[in-house]
């Protein structure tokens, strides 16, 4: 099966922000971190395409305490598909070429006739991502299948990639609003001073502890605690990327330096349910990313962490990244994605 991608912002009229040789001036989109927008008509999402699209985006996210999905979806038809609803920050629109219902026909004007039946042609899925449709700062993809079980396989074959595309781009806006937020650079700065490291701080952000091979940070508030730390040691063989050579060091480190709320206590991985692994490449070096639970030795805390792994080129070591998060009974996906924000806010 061939996949079309057009990876590119395009630039034919119907998905631009211009109209009539004039730029519109667009509204910023809603700050809806986490939600996802599907439009299409409501055979589509209740039929098998809807549900390949919700194993994709609305299965559980894995490493978290409480059961929260990856993304939250929300469905409307052409209808009820306007004004405030069309400026969430990501949307994905639905249809297939056999299909003539009201909202199918308003997807496939908003592409172009042309456009999407010349590239369905000979294929089975036409796959387009467009930024700035509605609102500033937004997402939209429009997926176009040639019947709604030929779309439902294609979704099913490329879950993983589609909800790693949105995860990216959750992340990179993270990222953005972290940048651009008010930021503790003094911090950052001992940080880069000690470490060769920056990364990009809240100003809300403290100092634990800050050596030339582990840097702990956080940040405290009554109810909640937000944690990242960092540990710096030579790389030396392949092996050290194991998952089980990395969490055994992550360990190492944390009952060194993390200590617990009560004397013979401190922080380490849970091993009681699963932990998520997975390779990525980060700053176009191989990296290891891993999910899963915390807990307090010889205490009663626990919650949510996200680890990455990297290989610094420059200085031949490898880079330990975590955040966790301490938010007892309550949801975390979004303060860990703060977190994981932080991490790959790094430059080296």
């Amino acid at each position: 099966m061939r996949l079309i991608l057009l990876l590119c912002t395009l630039a034919i009229a119907l998905l631009s922000a211009c109209e009539d040789g004039k730029k519109r001036t667009l509204p910023d989109a809603l700050a809806s971190a986490g939600d996802l927008v599907i439009v299409s008509d409501k055979a589509i999402w209740k039929g098998e395409v809807g549900e390949a699209v919700r194993k994709t985006f609305a299965s559980e996210q894995p490493g978290l305490p409480q059961s929260e999905p990856w993304f939250k979806l929300l469905h409307f038809e052409e209808g009820k598909f306007n004004g405030i609803t069309q400026r969430y920050r990501s949307i994905l629109l639905l249809t297939t070429l056999d299909n003539s219902s009201k909202t199918s026909r308003y997807i496939k004007d908003l592409i172009g006739e042309k456009q999407y039946a010349q590239s369905l042609n000979d294929s089975n899925l036409l796959f387009i991502q467009s930024e700035d449709r509605w609102a500033n700062g937004q997402k939209v993809m429009y997926v176009i299948g040639q019947d709604e079980r030929s779309l439902a396989r294609a979704i099913k074959e490329r879950s993983l990639s589609l909800r790693e595309l949105l995860n990216k781009s959750e992340l990179d806006r993270t990222i953005s609003f972290i940048k651009n937020r008010p930021r503790n650079k003094l911090l950052e700065q001992k940080i880069a001073d000690k470490t060769g490291l920056r990364f990009c701080l809240p100003q809300s952000y403290q100092s634990r502890v800050l050596s030339d091979s582990f840097v702990w940070v956080s940040r405290e508030l009554d109810d909640k605690t937000l944690n990242v730390f960092v540990g710096i040691r030579p790389y030396n063989s392949e092996k050290q990327f194991f998952a089980d050579a990395i969490l055994a060091y992550k360990d190492s480190l944390s009952r060194h330096h993390l200590p617990g709320p009560t004397p013979g206590s401190w922080y380490t991985t849970e091993y009681m349910l699963p932990i998520d692994t997975q390779a990525t490449v980060f700053n176009q070096q191989y990296a290891l990313k891993m999910r899963g639970l915390w807990k307090v030795e010889n205490d009663f805390m626990g919650g949510p962490f996200v680890n990455m792994t990297v290989y610094d080129p420059k200085r031949n070591r490898l880079l330990h990244l975590e955040g966790f998060v301490y938010y007892p009974k309550e949801k975390k996906r979004e303060l860990l994605r703060e977190l994981e924000g932080i991490l790959a806010s790094l430059q080296f």
